[in-house]
């Protein structure tokens, strides 16, 4: 390999450049090249090859823990043609692309610059240059497409759960009796802010887990039954005749734990796209494959409320929203599954735990208790 790798900037520790030697199958350190001064650090290879690394000084040498050698190295090995007879990295990490052009891909976070990732899209601000940004420059932006083929141990992000929410009764839907509490299955909601870790156990095996607030939203399908909470469970009660009802709804708020293993036959490859414009960095990342996972998650009630939106005698809207627990079950807990396709990612939990407490729920048509469990599917963003 008669490429040299050059690496201006910021360097952290010698150590780590000694470590690399000792992996290497022979490696020394030399500086007999009276044109090198003692700030350039040599690794002769056994196939007369060589690496060498300049520094302005000694102490910027400081910074070399910030990069991965080990990857530069298999990188480089991958990627490099004899075409290519010189690359230089300023910053961050950088690949040789299809033009044999050097391309950065990597942002280093400093102190100061904001990082913003929600599912499959990152933002990367550096208040800074953004001060001096204006639209012309947006027309002179940088897009770089590539896979990346590295899995991390453990990634972290943010997504968002939106869904349509009923319950079950003895695994059918209460609308199939008419049932007072048969639920609207369009317009019920729910809505989950999840901060997720996704580890590589091995194979194409992943784990996700983490923590998230999701919101149930159970919107009555005959608008003129109200929610109540009455002496012993709770109600679904006719609303007088002079009252028309507009929307009846009950809303409950919880705080979850959820882990869920994963098959990701494309063993986490993904596509990822980068724009960099001034001060701005956007990534997108796309899962490739399919993947699937079963598991289960836990939670515990932060809150509930119930609103009626109503007419009364044919007058103006209003509405009345009453906060309570309603006899609600203050824990949940269930079975989650998860299924994707490239860049569609759909879920399903099941409540395996009755809504309300044990014979606190609504009367069913015979009189007796109605065990309703909650039930959710969806799309993650």
């Amino acid at each position: 390999m008669k490429n040299q790798l050059k690496i201006y900037s910021d360097m952290k520790s010698l150590v780590t450049m000694a470590l690399l030697a000792c992996m290497l199958p022979v490696a020394s350190f030399a500086n007999n090249d009276p044109k090198l001064d003692q700030d350039t650090v040599i690794i002769e290879l056994n196939n007369n090859s060589k690496i060498v690394i300049v520094t302005k000084s000694k102490e910027d040498l400081a910074t070399l823990e910030n990069y991965d050698i080990n990857q530069m190295i298999r990188d480089l090995n991958a990627q490099l043609t004899d075409s290519v007879e010189y690359m230089e990295i300023k910053d961050g990490k950088a690949y040789v692309n299809e033009d044999d052009e050097v391309e950065l891909k990597d942002w280093k976070i400093n102190d100061d610059e904001i990082r913003i990732k929600l599912g499959g899209v990152e933002v990367d601000v550096d208040p800074d240059k953004v001060d001096d940004w204006d639209e012309d420059d947006w027309s002179e932006r940088k897009k770089v497409t590539y896979e990346a083929e590295r899995v991390d141990r453990t990634t972290h992000h943010f997504n968002i759960d939106i869904g349509l929410n009923n319950w079950l009764e003895d695994g059918e839907f209460p609308d199939a009796n008419n049932a007072p509490y048969s639920v609207k299955p369009f317009g019920s909601w729910y809505v989950g802010l999840n901060s997720t870790n996704r580890t590589w156990v091995g194979g194409p095996l992943f784990l996700e887990w983490g923590m998230g607030i999701s919101w149930y939203n159970w919107k009555l399908e005959d608008a003129d039954y109200v929610i109540q909470e009455g002496s012993e469970r709770i109600e679904f009660n006719a609303l007088p005749a002079n009252i028309s009802g507009q929307k009846s709804k009950l809303t409950a708020s919880y705080i979850n734990a959820t882990v869920v293993p994963m098959f990701d036959f494309s063993r986490g490859r993904r596509k990822i796209t980068s724009i960099e414009s001034g001060g701005f960095r956007i990534k997108k990342y796309s899962r490739k494959g399919f993947r699937f996972g079963v598991g289960g998650y836990a939670g515990y009630r932060i809150g509930s409320h119930t609103k009626l939106v109503f007419k009364e005698n044919g007058g103006k809207r209003d509405k009345d929203k009453e906060k309570d627990n309603f006899f609600l079950e203050n824990f949940r807990y269930g079975l989650r599954a998860q299924v994707g396709w490239k860049g569609v990612e759909l879920f399903a939990t099941y409540d395996l735990n009755e809504v309300f407490s044990p014979n606190r729920g609504p009367l069913n048509a015979d009189g007796q208790n109605a065990g309703l469990n909650a039930i959710t599917f969806g799309i993650t963003l």
